[in-house]
Parts: structure tokens; C-alpha cells; sequence
């Protein structure tokens, strides 16, 4: 009779591959970011229709919009790494003193499709300010009101200097050890990251052309990145809460002209900071 190892053997390998996961559960690669400075290119904001869209139809806006803000450091407050222990070493829990540098490229261009039923909205768009964002919103639109919630995601390079002390710790078959540590410095790096966007809008339609609009959004830089140079950082980035109030005005129902201003403010900053904004749309 011939023995069936099979099983046996699963077992095995079933075994070793577990022992494997669990010989790096102790291991870390930690940063603490003791100063630094992080780009931050304030995302464009959606402010709906800005007019009442025909039911059971769709409309499409081609808008360009001028900033008007001077670029601005942001000093963030009580952003703190958490204390990291290794065997021999440990990295304090202390502040880190970081800085967002707000920056502001003058014109944004955007397409946004917008389609309605009966006072459903939906508007689908994408852009360039300077890197490419995609924004998805959806809401009610009736002849004098409007409001709606959505979001968008921005993609794009940014730029970021900083310094700390890292500590490197290893748990594997032989031990557990400390097994590097050292400071390290970023002169002036730039990386890809991605910007989230959580965003709201309510409109008052005062006649057929006339719209006041008031849009929050909060969000998220360098949502997307938890290491530097295979470093983890212990803190996450403070979001930003951005409010915008303008007017909007339809010509030939085909041109539409807005003018607004935005305040910039956060749990992790002092003070309010404003940006005004001019642009021009044609809808189709």
C-alpha cells in the first residue's frame, strides 16, 4: 500500500508560509519628521449649474477661471509623530515642524457634462490647474434653487524639503533587533501624489441668469503618501476646509461670467487666508 503525503505536505507548506508572514510583524521602518515644508496647489471649486437646466436634457461648460492669490506658507500646529521604541533606540514623541506652501497657478481650465432629469442632477468633469483633476457631483436643480455633493481627486508633482532622525527594527527568524538608524535630509524632492476632494454646493437662481453660490470643500494633501524615502511617518496631513461665495451671470444663455472669493481655513493653522477668483464659461 502506498502512503498519500499529500496532505502532509500542504500542511507543511502551509506552515512555513505563515511563519514567514509572522517573521515580519515586528518590523519597522519609522520616521520622525522634526521640519519640513509640502507643497499644496489649492484645487479648483465646483459651484453647480449656476442656472436651471431644461429637464430630460443635458448641457455641457467649457469654463476658463483667474486666480488671484499670492503663494503663502502655512505654518501647521500640534502635528505631532507618535513615539517609536525600539531595543536599544527610541524616537521621541515630539512636534514636527511642518509647513504647507500653498501654491496657486493663475488658470484653471475645466469641462464639466451635466445631464437632468426631472430635478436630478448629475455633472461628470475633468481639468488642468496646472496638473489634471476629475470630479464627479450630483444634486437637485429646480428654477430657483440648487444644491449638491461630490467629489475629486487631483493628481500632480509636488514638490517637498524635510528632516528627521529614522529607526529601522527587524524581527525575523534570528531575532529581534534594531538594525539601522540615522537622520535623514530632503533638499527640495518632488513626487506624485493624489489630493482628495469632498466637496458641497447650494445655489440660489435669482432670475434666469442671475445665481448666487455658496461651495465648501475640504481637502485632503498628500492623502496618498504615509513614507518618504521608504521611511513611515506616525502622522497624517491636515486637511484643509475651503469656502467659497461668488455670483454668476448667463449671457445669450451661452456665456456665463462668475466672480467669487475663497477663505482657506484649519484646525492646524491660524488664521484665514482668501483667494479671488474671475472666470468665464461657454455652454453648449
Amino acid at each position: 500500500m502506498v502512503y498519500n503525503n499529500t496532505k502532509h505536505y500542504h500542511s507543511i507548506i502551509v506552515l512555513c508560509i505563515f511563519a514567514l508572514c509572522l517573521s515580519g510583524c515586528g518590523s519597522f521602518n519609522q520616521l520622525n519628521v522634526q521640519s519640513g515644508e509640502f507643497d499644496v496647489y489649492i484645487p479648483p471649486v465646483f459651484t453647480g449649474a449656476g442656472y436651471t437646466v431644461k429637464k430630460d436634457s443635458s448641457a455641457k461648460r467649457i469654463s476658463a477661471q483667474i486666480k488671484i492669490q499670492k503663494e503663502e506658507k502655512l505654518k501647521l500646529n500640534k502635528i505631532w509623530n507618535k513615539e517609536v521604541s525600539g531595543d536599544d533606540k527610541t524616537l521621541p514623541k515630539e512636534e514636527a515642524n511642518i509647513a504647507y506652501r500653498l501654491k496657486n497657478f493663475p488658470v484653471t481650465v475645466s469641462y464639466d457634462y451635466m445631464t437632468k432629469g426631472e430635478l436630478w442632477l448629475a455633472s461628470l468633469g475633468t481639468g488642468l490647474d496646472p496638473f489634471p483633476y476629475f470630479r464627479a457631483y450630483t444634486g437637485l436643480n429646480s428654477s430657483h434653487f440648487e444644491t449638491g455633493i461630490g467629489f475629486q481627486i487631483d493628481f500632480g508633482k509636488y514638490r517637498y524639503s524635510l528632516e528627521g532622525d529614522w529607526l529601522r527594527h527587524c524581527d525575523t527568524f534570528e531575532g529581534d533587533y534594531d538594525c539601522g538608524d540615522g537622520h535623514l535630509s530632503v533638499d527640495e524632492k518632488a513626487r506624485f501624489s493624489f489630493t482628495a476632494v469632498l466637496g458641497a454646493y447650494v445655489g440660489f437662481i435669482i432670475t434666469k441668469e442671475l445665481a448666487l453660490t455658496y461651495a465648501p470643500a475640504i481637502y485632503f494633501p498628500w492623502w496618498s503618501i504615509g513614507s518618504f524615502d521608504n521611511h513611515d511617518i506616525t502622522f497624517d496631513f491636515p486637511f484643509i476646509l475651503e469656502q467659497y461665495m461668488g455670483a454668476s451671470y448667463v449671457l445669450k444663455n451661452k456665456y456665463q461670467i462668475s466672480i467669487g472669493t475663497t477663505v482657506y481655513v484649519g484646525e492646524n493653522f491660524a488664521g484665514k487666508h482668501w483667494q479671488a477668483s474671475t472666470g468665464v464659461g461657454y455652454l453648449f
